[in-house]
Parts: C-alpha cells; sequence; structure tokens
C-alpha cells in the first residue's frame, strides 16, 4: 500500500509558493503521493503544474475537484495541461460535492448527480485518451478537439462511496477515493463493489485511495477531541453519514486513526488487509505543540513508506 500526504480542510500553506514548497518537501520526505482538496481559495491545479518543475517524481491528484464548477471539456484541459507540466505525475480526482454545497456555496443546481457524474466522466475520459470527444448526453454535450501535441496518462479517479458511484468509478475510471469510510467500510463495501464494477467491465482492479486524518499520539482524548473539532461537520452530509452507518459509529472523529506510533500502523495495515491501494494521510496537530505534534505523525508515515 502507498503512502501519501492530504491537505483537505486543515494543513494548507498561506501563500501560493509555499504550498508548492509542501510538494517538494514531500517529495524529499520520501511520500508516494500528495493530494489536496480543490474547493478551496488556490486553484489546486495550477499549484501542482508549479510543484511539477521542481519535483520529479511524487505523485499528485486533487482529492477532489468539484465537477459542477466547470463543464466537463474545460475540466479536462486544465488537467491534460497539469498532467504535461508534472510530466505525467497528475492524477485528477473529481467529485459532484454535496447538495449543500452545490446549492448553497455555489448557487447551482444539484440535478441527478449519478448521471451527472457518469457523463461528464465519459466526456474526460475520452478527451484524456484520445483528445477528441463527440457526445451527447442528457445533461452533458461536448464537441471538440485539442491539439497539444504532448500527452501523458491521466489516471482519473472519483469520489464514490454509494453503489451506484461505485460502479461508475469502477466501470470507466481509474478508481476512488474515499474519506470518513473505515476499514470495516472499505473491506465490506467499498472494495467488493467497485471491484464488481471493474471485473463485469474487463478492466483490471481499481485503485482504492482511502484519505483519512490521523495523528500521532499518547493522549487519545485529547486527539479524539481535536478531531472533534476539525471534522464533526462531515456527520452532517449524508454521503459520509451513510459511511459512518457502514463502520457502525456515530462521529466522524471516530473515523480518524489515533494512537501512538505502534498503534497508527497497526491501523494502517488494517486498511492494506482490508484492499486500500494508497492512504492519503491528513495529519492534524494535538497538544500545546502543534509544530511537534505534526512533526511526530509525519515521521510515523515517512518510516512507513514502503514497509506497509
Amino acid at each position: 500500500m502507498e503512502i501519501g500526504l492530504f491537505i483537505g480542510s486543515i494543513g494548507s500553506a498561506g501563500t501560493v509558493s509555499s504550498q508548492v514548497q509542501q510538494v517538494l518537501e514531500a517529495e524529499q520526505d520520501g511520500f508516494h503521493s500528495f493530494w489536496a482538496a480543490h474547493i478551496m481559495d488556490a486553484d489546486i491545479m495550477t499549484i501542482f503544474s508549479m510543484a511539477g518543475k521542481i519535483t520529479d517524481k511524487i505523485q499528485m491528484g486533487t482529492a477532489v475537484t468539484p465537477t459542477f464548477l466547470r463543464h466537463p471539456i474545460a475540466m479536462a484541459q486544465q488537467a491534460i495541461t497539469t498532467s504535461s507540466a508534472t510530466q505525467g505525475r497528475f492524477n485528477l480526482g473529481m467529485g459532484v460535492s454535496h447538495k449543500s454545497v452545490v446549492e448553497n456555496r455555489f448557487g447551482m443546481k444539484f440535478h441527478r448527480p449519478a448521471l451527472h457524474m457518469q457523463e461528464y466522466l465519459e466526456i474526460v475520459r475520452t478527451l484524456a485518451a484520445k483528445g477528441s470527444v463527440s457526445y451527447e448526453g442528457k445533461i452533458f454535450s461536448a464537441t471538440t478537439t485539442f491539439t497539444l501535441s504532448e500527452r501523458h496518462h491521466l489516471p482519473v479517479l472519483i469520489a464514490a462511496l454509494g453503489p451506484r458511484m461505485l460502479q461508475t468509478a469502477g466501470q470507466i475510471a481509474d478508481g476512488t477515493i474515499t474519506w470518513m469510510a473505515g476499514p470495516e467500510t472499505v473491506k465490506t463495501h467499498i472494495v467488493p463493489t467497485i471491484q464488481k464494477a471493474a471485473k463485469e467491465a474487463g478492466k483490471d482492479k481499481p485503485r482504492i485511495v482511502v484519505a483519512l486524518p490521523l495523528a500521532v499520539s499518547d493522549d487519545k482524548p485529547a486527539a479524539f477531541n481535536k478531531a472533534s473539532e476539525h471534522f464533526e461537520r462531515y456527520g452532517d452530509l449524508p454521503s459520509y453519514r451513510a459511511m459512518l452507518h457502514i463502520e457502525g459509529v456515530e462521529s466522524p472523529a471516530e473515523m480518524a486513526v489515533i494512537g501512538d506510533e505502534a498503534e497508527v500502523e497497526e491501523k494502517l495495515r488494517g486498511f492494506a488487509a482490508a484492499g486500500a491501494t494508497e492512504i492519503a494521510a491528513q495529519i492534524y496537530p494535538v497538544g500545546l505543540d502543534p509544530v511537534a505534534s505534526v512533526a511526530r505523525s509525519r515521521a510515523l508515515l515517512k518510516h512507513l513508506v514502503g514497509r506497509i
């Protein structure tokens, strides 16, 4: 199982240059990948295009880019450009986001999300693979040809948690990126559903990137309380609430990987055994010295690269 870092709702650097620097530092520490949420103020694909010029091997990916903000042609155009700028090391993660976000923050109608993603994905995948598309769907239409001569393989993953999205991920995409999914959910729901869909479509086993909160700490109550502070709001979103139900827990804080070095390693190995192909760890600080706390968690993850 590969190990990468994930910068989501916490941990983002304050400037463009410092965010680019985070990618370089992750590569220097030996991490396989660096993932970032693409919904806040910074345009993450632009950040990764810049980081591609100063890095050599680290994989970069959006986790995830909301589809409702871009027409699929625009999404493919930017993603293919980013792939070229990173010498083929960019992974496009896409998601429909959530009804409350799309309607309250974007001011758009959250309409037929499963069909929306299926058609959107078909267009993006076709453009990434062939450079041209002629598509007429129920929601999206797209007819265009790209002229960029340089082309790299562009892995496309989607934020798939429910059965229909997982089926789409297995049939069309390269895999899924999860959030608020524990090891039991990965083992009994995510893996069998997406792998069945991929097999029926005649595809290889899909990638299963598990993004999760993580804190190495001897004070587990404090780490749990801090997880509640950072992540409790995810329990209000229906798609994540469904994952908590499958896992048999009530609070999003229970999804955080917490404990000392040995406990955290054991829990990460549990995700590998459940079928996760990659971990994207969102480190969060605990205690009076947040810098030391993050450094301790990062040191363990760095040690585990190539060992799980």
